[in-house]
């Protein structure tokens, strides 16, 4: 019987089968590559291609991040812009208040100096109705005026009357007691030249005013009554009434 021995060398042939298994790869790369070139592509003009698309790629980035800066340069402006027009708007409007304010004052003094009818004696400077804010809510005003020359001291009481419908179809009359908060009943007068009265009304809910009339009566018979009335719709921001004709009446203790 004889004894064969045979030397065993696992490194070897791990180092073979990994050989193998690399130019099994190799081959199917080259395979693969070459079916590629039968086909028509290219590696290097493939590569070339996607060079020239990364270029273009970090040129549009560029692009891009500039025209972000621009826009936000351009919101920037815009924002600038229309905070300005805003800040003008708001001065523009303080003026216009102001001017009217001056002409109010101005209308207002004339007729103390030199009013249309020297020998009226009292007269309605100004009579004002505008919202305050609230629903149904308004502030009025009434100016009394009478010449300057005239050193005598006039007094009486002034009434307001507002007619109106409630729920839209009922005739109604409002005193001043009953849209007042002081449930005032009318207002007093005592004055040598000029006197401003005012106050707020608080309409109900369900009334809609047509018309307010103003009357007022002088304590004095020797001098004649004011009444005035004048048209109410709801589209009506203010009713101001300045230097107009108001109607005389007769006075009445």
């Amino acid at each position: 019987m004889s004894l064969v021995v045979k030397s065993h060398r696992p490194l070897v042939s791990r180092m073979l089968w990994l050989l193998g298994i690399l130019a099994m790869l190799i081959a199917g790369w080259s395979l693969f590559d070459y079916g590629r070139y039968l086909a028509g592509y290219d590696s290097a003009e493939m590569e070339h291609e996607r060079g020239i698309l990364l270029d273009l790629k970090m040129e549009l980035e560029h692009e891009i991040d500039q025209l972000r800066e621009e826009k936000a340069l351009l919101e920037r402006a815009s924002q600038i812009e229309r905070q300005a027009y805003a800040e003008l708007d708001a001065t523009l409007k303080v003026l216009q208040e102001e001017i009217l304010e001056l002409k109010e004052e101005l209308a207002f003094y004339r007729g103390i100096v030199s009013p249309r009818d020297a020998s009226s004696g009292l007269q309605l400077q100004t009579f004002k109705i505008e919202p305050n804010g609230q629903s149904n809510n308004y502030r009025y005003k009434v100016v009394l005026t009478q010449v300057l020359k005239n050193d005598r001291l006039a007094t009486g009481r002034v009434k307001l009357f507002i007619d109106g419908l409630h729920n839209g179809v009922e005739p109604v009359t409002l005193e001043l007691k009953d849209v007042s908060e002081k449930q005032i009943k009318e207002l007093s007068y005592r004055f040598k030249y000029f006197q401003s009265l005012d106050g707020d009304l608080a309409l109900p809910a369900q009334f809609k005013p047509l018309r307010i009339t103003l009357q007022i009566t002088p304590s004095s018979r020797k001098q004649g009554g004011i009444e005035k009335t004048i048209e109410w719709t709801r589209q009506e921001k203010e009713i101001n009434v300045g230097n107009e004709e108001e109607t005389k009446t007769d006075s009445a203790d």
